[in-house]
């Protein structure tokens, strides 16, 4: 391998290594940057958006509570008193759909009364409940576990909306005698949901241990729906207690995300919910995206830089080292076949090469000295 490939070899190393480190470092830097505030953002949209799910699913379940309370504490059941008692709390409470009071066929003087109170087209209505309540998941479950809880999401046939039901179970004599229940109308909180863009294309949504999947922007909303999606790492992710994040493939999109799981107080097992969570996913290549784009700028411009530098480089090497190197070469071969001619010293090469064109000069000189024909010699004449 002659000189200037060596040269050239040992350049690529010395200025192209570097700046590709330096290209490596600056996109792990910015990485690292926008993946932290990335982080940031999603928990305070999680936080935010959890708080917003409290003042949601809160209300409805301590009306329903003071319901039961009420009919409780009643000196005795009226019909007239507790449809009364309904319609007031419609009526003060614009956040939820619907109220209603069920009893137990068998357990009271009503027999089988269930008043039904709601907003239907903005309008306040009176109903009564004529289907078999007494097997409805809403009316079974709070007299089985002896505490209110919070329903599946469903689809309402009349209402023509999804919601949620909270019931309380009503005890009079030291036994649950029926429920009193709320209706909450989701239609306003899948809209917010839907559009709910973190970061321009991310999601949030709803999900619980068991699949279930609430207002997904890329799915329909799917209330009433049984086993939902494979929940994959994010079930993983549920079963810890608190806040968690982890960089996993969403179960829904598919694609590879942040996460944030942020547990909804208010539907938690304590307060009669199914552990419902909030999900913030943000697709990690819609975030680094103008990262990419940056990267692939630099590396241009790197590349640029690099090949203007090498090339800079290996012209100047060309000049001072390999050249005049190349030129004593000829100079010395001219030597060996005998011809004495001399170059001028170059008074731009370095002074090394000075002086060794000065030395091969001196040596050419006496070579040719050596060399030159004696001088005839005169014979004495006799």
């Amino acid at each position: 391998m002659n000189l200037r490939a060596r040269i050239r070899i040992l350049l690529v190393f010395l200025v192209g290594m570097p700046l590709l480190l330096l290209l490596y470092e600056s996109y792990q830097a910015g990485r690292h940057t926008l993946m932290t505030e990335m982080k940031q953002e999603a928990l305070k949209v999680a936080k935010l958006e959890t708080a917003e799910m409290d003042l949601t699913f809160d209300p409805p379940r301590i009306i329903a509570e003071g319901l039961a309370r009420a009919v409780e504490t009643a000196p005795e059941l009226r019909e007239d008193g507790l449809r009364e008692l309904l319609r007031r709390t419609l009526h003060d409470s614009p956040e939820i759909y619907g109220a209603a009071i069920a009893f137990d066929p068998e357990l009271t003087s009503l027999r089988r009364f269930a008043p039904y109170f709601c907003r239907r087209n903005c309008v306040e209505t009176e109903s009564t409940i004529s289907y078999d309540y007494t097997s409805s998941d809403w009316y079974r479950r709070p007299q089985q576990i002896g505490r209110g809880s919070w329903s599946k999401p469903y689809y309402d046939q009349d209402g023509a909306t999804n919601m949620v039901t909270y019931a309380a179970p009503v005890r009079r004599g030291g036994r649950i005698v029926g429920v009193a229940e709320v209706d909450l109308d989701l239609a306003s909180l899948l809209k917010r949901l839907q559009f709910l863009r973190p970061g321009g294309n991310g999601t949030v949504y709803l999900v619980n241990p068991a699949g279930h999947i609430l207002a997904h922007p890329d799915l329909k909303a799917m209330v009433g729906q049984e086993g939902g999606r494979t929940l994959g790492q994010l079930g993983a992710l549920m079963k810890r207690r608190g806040v968690d994040t982890m960089n996993m493939i969403d179960p829904v999109s598919r694609r590879k995300s942040w996460v944030v799981e942020y547990p909804i107080p208010s539907l938690s097992t304590a307060r009669g919910g199914g552990d419902w969570s909030l999900i913030v996913s943000w697709p990690l290549d819609e975030r680094m995206a103008p990262l990419s784009t940056l990267g692939r700028r630099m590396l241009v411009l790197y590349l640029f830089m690099g090949g203007a530098a090498l090339w800079f480089l290996n012209r100047t090497f060309d000049d001072t080292i390999t050249r005049p190197l190349r030129r004593l070469a000829r100079q010395a071969s001219g030597y060996a076949e005998g011809d004495f001619g001399r170059n001028p010293v170059s008074r731009n090469d370095a002074r090394e090469l000075r002086e060794l064109e000065d030395a091969l000069n001196s040596l050419g000189a006496a070579l040719e000295k050596d060399r030159a024909p004696s001088p005839p010699v005169k014979e004495d004449s006799p």
